[in-house]
């Protein structure tokens, strides 16, 4: 798995759909790619320009390729192997990224906790989880990045899973739903 360093640094202030966030907004939104895969590929297809718009701003999320029950386990690994690749890549750039530590309905195994950093700010997001997965085990699955990642930050995206611990987190609206809504 390639290996991501630690995010240390600010905090954005909000966080959008990179879709939303066009480099005329302000240095301190930091996009995501909290959508559907079909999207994200068309990001992750053009590395260069990709780059090019995150260059705009002071911080992005890693990618989010989902994990989901659907999926068989080649393709969550696969999934969890170009979140991870992004974050590092950029990285090797001198792009700043938060990591977005995506897991599989399988959390007891290792292979989504390969190469993420420890006692880093990181993004999790409960919106699949809502649709697509188990709360119980989603909140299993915090407590273990809890546990073992100890991060210092956790920027959460998606609505509160009743039981979850909220201590370090900060919590964003989901702009997916704001745009349903009227939003751009």
């Amino acid at each position: 798995m390639p290996i991501v360093r630690a995010y240390t640094g600010d905090i954005p202030s909000d966080i959008l759909g990179i879709h939303r966030a066009v480099p005329r907004m302000l240095y301190h939104i930091a996009p995501h790619f909290y959508f559907d895969d079909s999207r994200i590929l068309q990001y992750w297809n053009k590395p260069f320009e990709t780059e090019k718009l995150l260059s705009n701003f002071k911080v992005s999320i890693g990618m989010d390729f989902s994990m989901t029950n659907e999926m068989t386990r080649p393709q969550k690994m696969y999934s969890s192997f170009l979140n991870k690749l992004w974050v590092a890549w950029l990285q090797s750039r001198g792009h700043y990224v938060i990591p977005n530590v995506s897991f599989p309905d399988e959390w007891e195994e290792d292979y989504w906790l390969e190469g993420w950093p420890k006692h880093s700010v990181i993004a999790i997001s409960s919106v699949g989880v809502t649709r697509h997965g188990n709360p119980k085990e989603w909140l299993k699955a915090v407590k273990r990045i809890r546990e073992e990642l100890m991060p210092i930050r956790i920027l959460r995206y998606g609505p509160l899973i009743p039981g979850e611990d909220t201590e370090n987190c900060i919590y964003f609206a989901n702009d997916n739903n704001r745009s349903a809504n009227g939003w751009q």
